[in-house]
């Protein structure tokens, strides 16, 4: 039987083994959208990819950060950071306009493929990490 994967680096490796993953996945979307349909849904795809990466990623680095130095407020600034998070995205999907180049499918799907498999990769290192975080 193999062994199970544990994550002996707390909330960097959450981020480590949650992103390797995850840029696999917006890879092959844009790869994908680039050769199903043209160079802008691929770069498409991997910008909303990229953007999803760097708001989940930022997430945990906060996490990690103040982890280190107040445990007791991490989880509730993560929280606050994930509204806000939410709030801002959405204020700039309202007021900055789309480019020319941007295919709306392609984006729409690597945001998504990008989210799904971050939060999947997350929530299985997670359950392998949590007892080496709060032991």
């Amino acid at each position: 039987m193999a062994k199970k994967p544990v994550n002996k680096h707390g909330w960097w490796g959450i981020l480590l083994h949650a992103s390797w993953p995850t840029w696999v996945g917006i890879v092959v979307t844009a790869v994908a959208f680039l050769l199903l349909e043209n160079g802008d849904a691929g770069l498409s795809a991997l910008v909303a990819g990229i953007i999803v990466w760097g708001l989940s990623a930022l997430s945990i680095l906060l996490i990690a950060i103040v982890w280190q130095r107040r445990r007791n407020l991490a989880i509730p600034l993560a929280m606050g950071a994930f509204v806000a998070k939410i709030v801002i995205l959405g204020m700039l999907l309202a007021v900055v306009p789309p480019p020319e180049w941007l295919h709306t499918i392609g984006a729409a799907i690597g945001a998504l493929v990008a989210i799904v498999i971050w939060q999947i990769a997350e929530v299985i290192v997670f359950l392998n990490t949590r007892r080496l975080i709060y032991s």
